[in-house]
Protein backbone atom coordinates (compact mmCIF):
# COMPACT_ATOMS: atom_id res chain seq x y z
CA UNK A 1 0.00 0.00 0.00
CA UNK A 2 1.74 3.46 -0.78
CA UNK A 3 2.32 5.76 1.76
CA UNK A 4 -0.38 8.36 1.48
CA UNK A 5 0.86 10.47 5.16
CA UNK A 6 2.29 13.29 3.03
CA UNK A 7 -0.98 13.74 0.47
CA UNK A 8 -3.05 13.46 3.00
CA UNK A 9 -1.14 15.90 5.31
CA UNK A 10 -1.21 18.42 2.45
CA UNK A 11 -5.01 18.33 2.67
CA UNK A 12 -5.39 19.43 6.28
CA UNK A 13 -2.55 21.97 5.53
CA UNK A 14 -4.74 23.53 2.79
CA UNK A 15 -1.81 23.08 0.41
CA UNK A 16 -3.52 21.58 -2.20
CA UNK A 17 -5.49 23.36 -4.86
CA UNK A 18 -9.31 23.55 -5.62
CA UNK A 19 -9.32 20.62 -7.77
CA UNK A 20 -6.70 18.68 -5.78
CA UNK A 21 -9.09 18.85 -2.50
CA UNK A 22 -12.46 17.57 -4.45
CA UNK A 23 -10.41 14.98 -6.06
CA UNK A 24 -9.46 13.95 -2.07
CA UNK A 25 -13.11 14.38 -0.66
CA UNK A 26 -14.28 12.33 -3.28
CA UNK A 27 -11.66 9.78 -2.54
CA UNK A 28 -12.67 9.48 0.79
CA UNK A 29 -16.21 9.02 -0.28
CA UNK A 30 -15.30 5.89 -2.61
CA UNK A 31 -12.04 4.53 -1.49
CA UNK A 32 -12.46 2.71 1.49
CA UNK A 33 -8.93 1.60 2.77
CA UNK A 34 -7.67 5.39 1.57
CA UNK A 35 -10.78 6.95 4.02
CA UNK A 36 -9.50 4.61 6.47
CA UNK A 37 -5.61 5.58 6.41
CA UNK A 38 -7.73 9.67 6.95
CA UNK A 39 -9.50 8.31 9.64
CA UNK A 40 -5.91 7.21 11.26
CA UNK A 41 -4.29 10.09 10.74
CA UNK A 42 -6.84 12.22 11.97
CA UNK A 43 -6.75 9.97 15.03
CA UNK A 44 -3.16 9.89 15.67
CA UNK A 45 -3.09 13.52 15.37
CA UNK A 46 -5.90 13.95 17.67
CA UNK A 47 -3.83 11.82 20.36
CA UNK A 48 -0.78 13.91 19.72
CA UNK A 49 -2.87 17.35 19.76
CA UNK A 50 -4.20 16.21 22.92
CA UNK A 51 -0.81 15.09 24.50
CA UNK A 52 0.30 18.72 23.78
CA UNK A 53 -2.77 20.52 24.46
CA UNK A 54 -2.53 18.60 28.40
CA UNK A 55 1.24 19.93 28.48
CA UNK A 56 0.74 23.20 27.67
CA UNK A 57 -2.46 23.38 29.83
CA UNK A 58 0.10 22.20 32.80
CA UNK A 59 2.50 24.59 31.57
CA UNK A 60 -0.15 27.39 31.41
CA UNK A 61 -1.13 26.94 34.73
CA UNK A 62 2.06 27.13 36.01
CA UNK A 63 2.97 30.43 34.27
CA UNK A 64 -0.05 32.02 35.40
CA UNK A 65 0.83 30.84 39.36
CA UNK A 66 4.69 32.50 38.89
CA UNK A 67 2.95 35.07 37.14
CA UNK A 68 0.61 35.67 39.77
CA UNK A 69 3.80 35.71 41.65
CA UNK A 70 5.48 38.22 40.01
CA UNK A 71 5.32 42.27 40.16
CA UNK A 72 4.45 42.81 36.80
CA UNK A 73 2.12 40.57 35.16
CA UNK A 74 -0.76 41.71 32.67
CA UNK A 75 1.47 41.49 29.03
CA UNK A 76 3.05 37.67 30.00
CA UNK A 77 -0.68 36.56 30.50
CA UNK A 78 -2.27 37.80 27.75
CA UNK A 79 0.86 36.13 25.66
CA UNK A 80 0.09 32.61 27.82
CA UNK A 81 -3.54 33.29 26.94
CA UNK A 82 -3.11 33.69 23.44
CA UNK A 83 -1.28 30.54 23.07
CA UNK A 84 -3.60 28.63 25.33
CA UNK A 85 -6.99 29.89 22.88
CA UNK A 86 -4.53 28.38 19.77
CA UNK A 87 -4.30 25.70 21.34
CA UNK A 88 -7.68 25.17 22.29
CA UNK A 89 -9.00 25.50 18.75
CA UNK A 90 -6.38 23.56 17.37
CA UNK A 91 -7.67 21.06 19.01
CA UNK A 92 -11.73 21.91 18.58
CA UNK A 93 -10.71 21.75 14.65
CA UNK A 94 -9.30 18.88 14.61
CA UNK A 95 -12.13 17.10 16.84
CA UNK A 96 -14.69 19.04 14.16
CA UNK A 97 -12.77 17.18 11.06
CA UNK A 98 -12.64 13.51 13.01
CA UNK A 99 -16.64 14.14 13.03
CA UNK A 100 -16.74 15.19 10.00
CA UNK A 101 -14.64 12.54 8.50
CA UNK A 102 -16.59 9.97 10.58
CA UNK A 103 -19.89 11.20 8.98
CA UNK A 104 -18.22 10.61 5.60
CA UNK A 105 -17.49 7.19 6.71
CA UNK A 106 -21.01 6.18 7.47
CA UNK A 107 -22.35 7.91 4.76
CA UNK A 108 -24.97 5.82 2.00
CA UNK A 109 -22.90 6.59 -0.66
CA UNK A 110 -19.73 5.52 1.19
CA UNK A 111 -21.46 2.09 2.87
CA UNK A 112 -22.59 1.01 -0.38
CA UNK A 113 -19.15 1.68 -2.21
CA UNK A 114 -17.78 -0.95 0.62
CA UNK A 115 -20.52 -3.35 0.11
CA UNK A 116 -19.70 -3.85 -3.86
CA UNK A 117 -16.10 -3.96 -2.68
CA UNK A 118 -16.59 -6.85 -0.06
CA UNK A 119 -19.25 -8.72 -1.93
CA UNK A 120 -18.79 -8.27 -5.75
CA UNK A 121 -15.16 -6.95 -6.56
CA UNK A 122 -15.19 -10.70 -8.25
CA UNK A 123 -17.92 -13.25 -9.28
CA UNK A 124 -17.90 -16.60 -8.86
CA UNK A 125 -17.61 -19.22 -11.89
CA UNK A 126 -21.11 -21.82 -11.51
CA UNK A 127 -21.22 -23.05 -14.54
CA UNK A 128 -19.52 -25.69 -16.73
CA UNK A 129 -20.00 -24.59 -19.89
CA UNK A 130 -16.42 -22.99 -20.34
CA UNK A 131 -16.65 -21.45 -23.49
CA UNK A 132 -20.69 -19.83 -22.65
CA UNK A 133 -20.90 -16.35 -22.76
CA UNK A 134 -21.90 -16.31 -19.22
CA UNK A 135 -18.12 -17.83 -18.01
CA UNK A 136 -16.61 -15.09 -20.81
CA UNK A 137 -18.48 -12.64 -19.10
CA UNK A 138 -17.14 -13.18 -15.62
CA UNK A 139 -14.26 -13.80 -16.44
CA UNK A 140 -14.28 -10.54 -18.41
CA UNK A 141 -15.78 -8.85 -14.86
CA UNK A 142 -13.58 -10.20 -12.63
CA UNK A 143 -10.40 -8.78 -14.98
CA UNK A 144 -12.16 -5.10 -14.30
CA UNK A 145 -12.97 -5.69 -18.22
CA UNK A 146 -16.66 -4.20 -17.46
CA UNK A 147 -17.00 -3.31 -20.96
CA UNK A 148 -16.78 -6.84 -22.60
CA UNK A 149 -18.85 -8.15 -19.22
CA UNK A 150 -21.56 -6.21 -20.08
CA UNK A 151 -21.95 -7.29 -23.97
CA UNK A 152 -21.65 -11.02 -23.10
CA UNK A 153 -24.21 -11.02 -19.89
CA UNK A 154 -26.54 -8.68 -22.29
CA UNK A 155 -25.94 -11.35 -25.29
CA UNK A 156 -26.96 -13.98 -22.59
CA UNK A 157 -30.18 -12.15 -21.81
CA UNK A 158 -31.39 -11.95 -25.43
CA UNK A 159 -30.90 -15.59 -26.01
CA UNK A 160 -31.87 -16.17 -22.16
CA UNK A 161 -34.94 -13.70 -21.20
CA UNK A 162 -35.54 -15.93 -18.16
CA UNK A 163 -31.83 -16.19 -17.42
CA UNK A 164 -31.79 -13.79 -13.88
CA UNK A 165 -28.15 -14.18 -13.24
CA UNK A 166 -27.14 -12.25 -16.89
CA UNK A 167 -29.69 -9.61 -15.99
CA UNK A 168 -27.76 -9.22 -12.45
CA UNK A 169 -24.57 -9.27 -13.73
CA UNK A 170 -24.89 -6.92 -16.41
CA UNK A 171 -26.03 -4.38 -13.70
CA UNK A 172 -23.16 -5.46 -11.58
CA UNK A 173 -21.14 -4.37 -14.56
CA UNK A 174 -23.03 -1.20 -15.06
CA UNK A 175 -22.48 -0.43 -11.39
CA UNK A 176 -19.16 -1.21 -11.44
CA UNK A 177 -18.81 1.43 -14.51
CA UNK A 178 -20.61 4.09 -12.68
CA UNK A 179 -23.15 3.87 -15.08
CA UNK A 180 -25.87 3.94 -12.26
CA UNK A 181 -28.72 4.68 -14.76
CA UNK A 182 -28.37 1.84 -16.34
CA UNK A 183 -27.85 -0.50 -13.58
CA UNK A 184 -30.69 0.54 -11.60
CA UNK A 185 -32.50 -0.40 -15.28
CA UNK A 186 -31.56 -3.86 -15.04
CA UNK A 187 -32.02 -4.25 -11.45
CA UNK A 188 -35.59 -3.01 -11.76
CA UNK A 189 -35.91 -5.97 -14.67
CA UNK A 190 -34.40 -8.32 -11.87
CA UNK A 191 -37.07 -6.79 -9.05
CA UNK A 192 -40.03 -7.93 -11.69
CA UNK A 193 -39.00 -11.37 -12.45
CA UNK A 194 -41.46 -13.52 -10.43
CA UNK A 195 -41.18 -17.53 -9.50
CA UNK A 196 -36.98 -16.82 -8.79
CA UNK A 197 -35.14 -18.89 -5.41
CA UNK A 198 -34.51 -15.69 -3.97
CA UNK A 199 -34.09 -12.06 -5.74
CA UNK A 200 -31.96 -9.39 -5.30
CA UNK A 201 -33.54 -6.82 -7.39
CA UNK A 202 -34.49 -4.26 -4.88
CA UNK A 203 -31.54 -4.41 -2.70
CA UNK A 204 -29.04 -4.01 -5.41
CA UNK A 205 -31.09 -1.25 -6.91
CA UNK A 206 -30.76 0.69 -3.70
CA UNK A 207 -27.01 -0.23 -3.71
CA UNK A 208 -27.11 1.87 -6.93
CA UNK A 209 -29.37 4.93 -5.50
CA UNK A 210 -27.12 4.90 -2.45
CA UNK A 211 -23.86 5.25 -4.77
CA UNK A 212 -25.71 7.35 -7.12
CA UNK A 213 -26.46 9.93 -4.27
CA UNK A 214 -28.19 12.52 -6.16
CA UNK A 215 -31.62 14.52 -4.66
CA UNK A 216 -34.07 11.85 -3.54
CA UNK A 217 -31.96 8.89 -3.82
CA UNK A 218 -31.12 8.41 -0.37
CA UNK A 219 -35.29 8.24 0.66
CA UNK A 220 -35.84 6.09 -2.15
CA UNK A 221 -33.07 3.42 -1.39
CA UNK A 222 -34.65 3.47 2.22
CA UNK A 223 -37.63 2.76 1.01
CA UNK A 224 -36.67 0.01 -0.77
CA UNK A 225 -34.63 -1.32 1.69
CA UNK A 226 -37.48 -1.42 4.02
CA UNK A 227 -39.18 -3.42 1.74
CA UNK A 228 -36.42 -5.82 1.49
CA UNK A 229 -36.39 -6.90 5.15
CA UNK A 230 -40.32 -6.21 5.21
CA UNK A 231 -40.82 -9.17 2.21
CA UNK A 232 -36.94 -10.78 4.13
CA UNK A 233 -35.47 -10.62 0.24
CA UNK A 234 -32.60 -10.92 -0.36
CA UNK A 235 -30.02 -8.37 1.72
CA UNK A 236 -32.63 -8.36 4.36
CA UNK A 237 -29.75 -8.51 7.03
CA UNK A 238 -27.40 -5.98 5.30
CA UNK A 239 -30.58 -3.48 4.77
CA UNK A 240 -31.60 -3.66 8.54
CA UNK A 241 -28.31 -2.70 9.30
CA UNK A 242 -28.14 0.11 6.70
CA UNK A 243 -31.17 1.32 7.87
CA UNK A 244 -30.29 2.24 11.37
CA UNK A 245 -27.43 4.20 10.45
CA UNK A 246 -29.21 6.91 8.08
Amino acid sequence: MPDNTEYIESYFQQTLSNEERKAFELRCETDAPFANEVAIYITTRQVLREALLEQKTQQWKEEVIAQEEAPVISIKRKTTFAKWTMYAAAACLLLVASVFLFERNTSPRLVASNYMENNYATLSHTMDASHDSMQLGISAYNNKDFATAIRLFEAAEKTQPSNSDAIKYAGLSYLQQKNYDKAIQQFDELANMKNLFSNSGDFLKAVALMERNKPGDKEEAKQLLHKVITENEDGSKEAAEWVRKF
